[in-house]
């Protein structure tokens, strides 16, 4: 998410409105595998890609009839439930989870402070949480929290580094990217042995560690947004930045400088062959993880605000916003780089997400 310094209390009292929402509501469901998840202003959105190529937009909110809250992060799917991770600024951060065929509410789990990202994995999640920052913008060490997929309950708290950002598993083991959170100070990742949800080694990698994924040889690769540098405000610039490549077998890293110019945190996709590792920066790049260098030729010429990888048509699905109010556009591209189609969707999409 772009950073936003101050944001309006959170009002919604999520748990009494759901019990408010009557039967007379119901909305027939809509069959669909893929969700846009929208990150908004004052409330975020949930738009969902039907078997005929059809938009619905604010498909949660004619749902359960109320909006589904300021600042949505992230999202997850498995074969039953959506689960949804719904930051604010006001200590009322929460996991929103949706029966997968209805779309209607089932639980909310909250006492989160800060949450950003979910990940799934064999009955349980991991949910990322915390500022990375005391009142002073002091560098602060934050948590991730294990949930049970059964009871949907908080589980084990892990402490990891400031600012928790994405997760991704290799090998049985949980990697969590350490962005920095507000303090902008943090440059590891947090490895967690997933049998028993104990940490097991800190990886240094390049500033502000935001997006990760897992090529076909268990190795990770890690994007990191660099250190924001506001000295010559309004222009910002960001150190470090680039490309880590985790080796699994060894922990040893490879990094590679990478130009960013903003920042961004959703910004690196996997093929589905898990060969080839695609990245935004000032155009969106396709590098095959056996080379050494980064590419030079530009894959598709234009940046976006987020990008995945259809698992089944190896598409490349991209999200471009406008701002936070006009509606935003996925833009889907064969593994060719050919465009194939455009959706109009919320404001500021961020991600999407294929639940087969």
């Amino acid at each position: 998410m772009k950073k936003v310094l101050k944001l309006l209390p959170f009002f919604l009292m999520a748990v009494v409105l759901f019990s408010a929402c009557s039967d007379d509501d119901d909305v027939t469901p809509k069959v669909s595998s893929i969700y846009v998840l929208n990150e908004g202003n004052d409330n975020g959105s949930i738009s969902i890609i039907d078997e005929n190529n059809e938009v619905t937009n604010n498909y949660f909110e004619a749902v359960n009839g109320l909006p589904l809250g300021k600042y949505p992060q992230s999202m997850a799917a498995n074969d039953t439930h959506v689960f949804i991770v719904v930051t604010t600024q006001t200590g009322a951060g929460y996991v929103e989870i949706v029966d997968k065929e209805t779309f209607k509410h089932v639980a909310l789990i909250e006492g989160f402070s800060y949450p950003r990202e979910i990940t799934l994995l064999d009955g349980k999640a991991y949910v990322s949480n915390g500022t990375g920052a005391d009142a002073s913008y002091a560098k602060q060490t934050n948590e991730i929290y294990s949930i049970n997929l059964t009871t949907f309950e908080k589980g084990t708290k892990i402490s990891v580094g400031a600012g928790p950002e994405k997760m991704v598993v290799s090998n049985g083991k949980l990697y969590v990217a350490n962005s920095g959170g507000w303090s902008n100070d943090d440059n590891t990742i947090t490895v967690v042995d997933t049998s028993n949800d104990q940490v097991i080694e800190t990886i240094t990698v390049k500033a502000c560690p935001k997006d990760m994924v897992v090529d076909r040889n268990g190795d990770v690769w890690v994007y990191c947004g660099g250190a924001p540098d506001y000295s010559n405000w309004p222009s910002i610039t960001y150190a470090n930045a680039g490309i880590s490549k985790i080796t699994a077998s060894t922990s040893a890293v490879t990094s590679w400088d990478l130009a960013i110019p903003n920042g961004a945190v959703k910004s690196l996709a996997i093929s589905k062959n898990e060969k080839t590792v695609y990245y935004i920066a000032d155009a969106v790049y396709a590098m095959d993880i056996d080379a050494t260098e980064l590419p030079t030729t530009k894959f598709i010429d234009a940046t976006y605000y987020g990008i995945d990888v259809h698992p089944n048509s190896d598409e490349l699905w991209l999200c471009k916003e406008i701002d936070a109010t006009t509606p935003g556009t996925v833009f889907v591209y064969s593994n060719e780089g050919i465009k194939q189609y455009e959706y109009k969707v919320g404001a500021m999409p961020n991600s999407t997400v294929f639940a087969n």
